[in-house]
């Protein structure tokens, strides 16, 4: 696309020119309406609107990509979804043109379809969420019927030592709960560092006993006690557990449907250093020891609505918004699979700021 192109459809539909060379960017004028802009409005201004992790995303979409944006950008209700689809068809020049159409009901059911996975999520992650809960309280009981047979028969020894030992369980179950808490809560995107480590230590102890339950172990395999952890991410702690989550039940399912006699079915969770397309970040492996998926079938499962369960276990869209999640963080979802072994990959960008921000 060129000038010319601007030019002819200037004002038919909304669309965007970004001059990366000149930091700047114009709208005309069915945009300004569209996104109820000031005609004044500069890339600083525009930027402060969309924030720059946002920006970064939608500058780095190829020629025919789409990105759905929230508008306004910051409010939890938004009332409008906006399409943003590059159309700088002219690799011969750095300027980027973007056409924007008002997908309203697209976004709308779309955040419906998140919502409705999420609760999936948190309804199969109970099983564990009790069994946390429970274990803490049933020790709570057995401690304080002690405490009372010993204040019974002749008073009570180093009390401070009990009401601490009751204090820790006490924690616990509140830590519990705050943690199923972050992940039921429907909060805009706050974007900020967060340890990766700890998200995934989290999931592992809210999955690991009902997944014992159905005979599959989960293993977290390089987590070690440290003083410091070096796997800060920036992102959304909330979306990459919901992310971890799905993975993971979806490697329990495939296990569960296709044993393998006499070897005990393994899924096992890792993090490492990577970096990727130049970018320092984190990768979280999720690997299991299942049936593998065919070549052919690697990339159709991220297409919306493929699924090789029932209609009772799956709506087929897991995946596809798993891999929405991931890329609306600027990270990414990707598979790697052979005959015994499946590897979901996460990675996101090394958490390189403590300061929110906020974006879809």
């Amino acid at each position: 696309m060129d000038s010319e192109d601007w030019t002819a459809y200037h004002g038919l539909i909304a669309a965007a020119k970004y001059e990366p060379t000149a930091q700047l960017i114009h709208f005309n004028e069915s945009a300004l309406r569209l996104l109820d802009l000031s005609p004044s409005t500069n890339l600083t201004e525009f930027i402060e609107v969309v924030t720059s992790s946002l920006w970064q995303q939608i500058c780095q979409l190829q020629h025919g990509q789409s990105k759905l944006i929230s508008w306004p950008i910051t409010a939890s209700q938004p009332s409008h979804w906006f399409l943003w689809t590059a159309a700088h068809a002219n690799t011969k020049s750095a300027t980027l043109f973007f056409q924007i159409t008002d997908q309203t009901a697209l976004g709308h059911t779309t955040n419906h379809w998140q919502n409705q996975a999420q609760l999936t999520s948190v309804g199969q992650s109970m099983a564990g969420m009790c069994h946390e809960v429970n274990q803490p309280l049933n020790a709570m009981r057995l401690r304080i019927y002690g405490l009372q047979a010993m204040h019974q028969y002749g008073g009570i020894d180093h009390i401070d030592e009990h009401l601490a030992a009751l204090d820790n369980q006490v924690e616990r179950c509140a830590s519990t709960l705050s943690n199923m808490r972050e992940i039921v809560g429907r909060k805009p995107l706050n974007l900020g560092a967060f340890d990766a480590e700890k998200s995934v230590w989290s999931i592992i102890q809210l999955l690991k006993y009902p997944l014992k339950l159905q005979q599959v172990d989960l293993r977290n395999t390089n987590i070690a006690a440290r003083n410091k952890s070096i796997f800060f991410v920036f992102g959304q702690a909330q979306r990459l557990e919901q992310v971890l989550i799905n993975l993971i039940h979806n490697a329990r399912d495939a296990l569960v449907a296709h044993p393998t006699k006499g070897v005990p079915a393994t899924i096992c969770v890792s993090l490492a250093l990577k970096t990727y397309r130049g970018t320092e970040g984190v990768t979280i492996n999720v690997v299991d020891n299942g049936p593998g998926i065919e070549i052919a079938l690697q990339e159709k499962v991220f297409e919306a609505y493929y699924t090789s369960k029932s209609a009772q276990q799956g709506t087929g869209l897991g995946l596809t918004l798993c891999r929405d999640f991931m890329h609306n963080l600027g990270g990414q979802l990707t598979l790697s699979s052979r005959l015994g072994e499946t590897t979901f990959s996460l990675w996101l960008p090394t958490g390189t700021s403590e300061e929110p921000l906020k974006s879809q």
